[in-house]
């Protein structure tokens, strides 16, 4: 495991970790982590990654984790610069790194759908895409879509203005988030077309990934019902879509959640069926 920092094109220091592999695969995987989490959630999943013969990269967003270097109140980025600087440089950094390479992506929640927003995705072959849904707040049912409306429409917008970001840790318990992330992160939760209400044709590149797309979702996810996940899926309109609904109880856990993918408990039944979702 190698931990170390890469130089975006708006200058931030982004850190990311490598898993490597002595396998002669030539195969890589970038996991895309979820809002407000960091890299190290997902470490097991990268090693295990890395003992089947993978190379792995995480990463942490600008703001977030190691790659957070000041204070949020002194430091802003936007929810389409995680995408165009930050995921940006990382496949850039990798396609350099390993030229000849497979690389494919692991990406959860927000990642697979900021994914679709950046350029070098074309490098991409396959993608595992786990609780990545949109958040367009009437995709939830009863009190989960009043939350959401709640999130979007009051919280968001009312912490960024009065703290300079948003305090998630008090909210949630995860990362806290720079303002102008969070803010346009709310902006698109409040539309039908979410992120799609704001780009132009030519800042989306969803198109540019033909491989294999396999979407997961679960039972009792609060953070990404099937619907909202199903909807943002299909936006990979030239990949072989596969999408994988799971029942918890197939697993013999209760409950899996938006969060639970990750868990080393799952090694040796649901990370072999990523493992199999990557295979060329």
């Amino acid at each position: 495991m190698e931990a170390f920092e890469i130089t975006t094109p708006l200058g931030h220091a982004i850190s990311l970790t490598k898993f490597s592999s002595n396998s002669n695969k030539n195969k890589v995987v970038l996991i895309c982590s979820a809002t407000g989490v960091l890299q190290g959630y997902y470490q097991k999943f990268a090693s295990f990654l890395s003992s089947k013969g993978i190379t792995a990269y995480t990463f942490d967003y600008a703001g977030i984790g190691a790659s957070k270097k000041d204070n949020l109140k002194a430091f802003d980025i936007s929810l389409t610069n995680w995408a165009i600087n930050d995921i940006n440089s990382v496949l850039h950094y990798i396609k350099e790194k390993h030229p000849e390479a497979q690389i494919d992506c692991v990406c959860h929640s927000i990642g697979g759908q900021i994914l679709g927003l950046t350029p070098a995705n074309k490098y991409i072959n396959n993608v595992v895409l786990v609780a990545s849904q949109s958040g367009y707040f009437k995709h939830w049912k009863g009190f989960g879509r009043l939350q959401m409306y709640f999130n979007w429409h009051v919280i968001f917008p009312v912490f960024t203005t009065v703290f300079g970001y948003l305090p998630s840790k008090k909210i949630t318990g995860m990362e806290n988030l720079p303002k102008s992330m969070a803010q346009e992160f709310a902006s698109w939760g409040r539309k039908k077309d979410y992120l799609f209400h704001y780009k132009k044709k030519e800042e989306l590149y969803h198109h540019q990934i033909k491989g294999k797309v396999t979407s997961y979702s679960t039972d009792n996810d609060t953070f990404a019902p099937k619907k909202a996940i199903d909807w943002m899926t299909k936006k990979y309109f030239n990949a072989e879509i596969t999408r994988k609904h799971l029942t918890p109880k197939n697993y013999n856990v209760d409950n899996i959640g938006h969060f639970g993918f990750f868990k080393s408990k799952f090694k040796d039944n649901l990370w072999n069926e990523f493992l199999l979702d990557l295979e060329v």
